[in-house]
């Protein structure tokens, strides 16, 4: 199989045991948790953080004959009471209910589609691109684990939303920390990135208009933090795509490995 380096925005998910910040919070960890009713952005001091980093990811291609993916990426960190940015994702603090927390998120999809040299069944394909995404998100720090949410829109690209949950068990210097989640892809979303227009069909490519999809992905991450500064992070998981896009015939496969490896440096 013939490797390609390519920047797959998954990548910018992994999660460092740092002790200050956790992939499933979309705000900062500066955040109090003793706040009665909602409150806007809050008033714990302003602590920054911030570190910088280097990952690598492996991803099965959804697509016929499409090779997988080997995706290098260099990560950088900067977490405040107002502001977290990790890799591809910003979140800016709303304000907070009890344990619930609510962000604005922005999100730019670096690795989502295709060009038609990726693979045979993409030939004579237009290009599709990735796309920056935007909304809100939330998190639950139920004392059971974290319950995650978010609904994202990039206009003629669709809208897509997920919910997830992840529970991190320490171990000293290591945290097990297994994760699922359910993601949804509305048919814009899918008919742009798995649709087949009618100028685009040929035999053995017929026409395909896609239709709204959930995907279910489980996993579970080793972090292990080296120095106080220092910390590494290997994910592993699958994804299980839903119908909508599986039925289209530019898709070979149902379900989808995946693997991440990184460091950070946190200052």
């Amino acid at each position: 199989m013939q490797h390609r380096l390519r920047v797959w925005h998954a990548l910018a998910s992994i999660v460092f045991f740092t002790g200050t910040a956790c992939a499933a919070d979309p705000v900062p960890a500066t955040a109090g948790s003793d706040v009665s009713g909602f409150t806007f952005w809050n008033d714990a001091p302003n602590v920054t953080r911030w570190g910088l980093g280097v990952g690598v990811g492996y991803r099965q291609s959804p697509y016929k004959g499409d090779d997988a993916s080997f995706s290098p990426l260099p990560l950088v960190y900067f977490d405040n009471k107002w502001i977290h940015l990790f890799g591809n994702k910003l979140d800016i603090s709303i304000g907070r209910w009890d344990n619930v927390r609510f962000t604005l998120r922005g999100e730019y999809a670096l690795g989502d589609g295709y060009k038609e040299s990726d693979a045979p069944i993409l030939d004579g394909m237009q290009k599709r691109k990735g796309g920056f995404w935007i909304g809100p998100a939330l998190a639950w720090d139920t004392g059971y684990g974290t319950l995650a949410a978010s609904f994202l829109t990039a206009g003629n690209k669709g809208q897509k939303a997920g919910v997830d949950y992840s529970n991190a068990f320490d171990y000293g210097d290591f945290a097990l920390v297994p994760h699922a989640g359910i993601d949804w892809y509305n048919s814009r979303y899918v008919d742009y990135y798995y649709g087949v227009e009618d100028n685009e069909a040929r035999a053995g490519r017929d026409a395909y208009a896609g239709k709204a999809a959930y995907n279910l992905t489980a996993g579970v991450r080793l972090d292990y933090r080296l120095t106080p500064h220092q910390s590494l992070s290997f994910d592993a998981g699958v994804t299980r795509l839903g119908g909508g896009i599986t039925d289209s015939p530019l898709v070979g496969r149902t379900v989808i490995p995946a693997a991440k490896f990184g460091y950070l440096y946190s200052f």
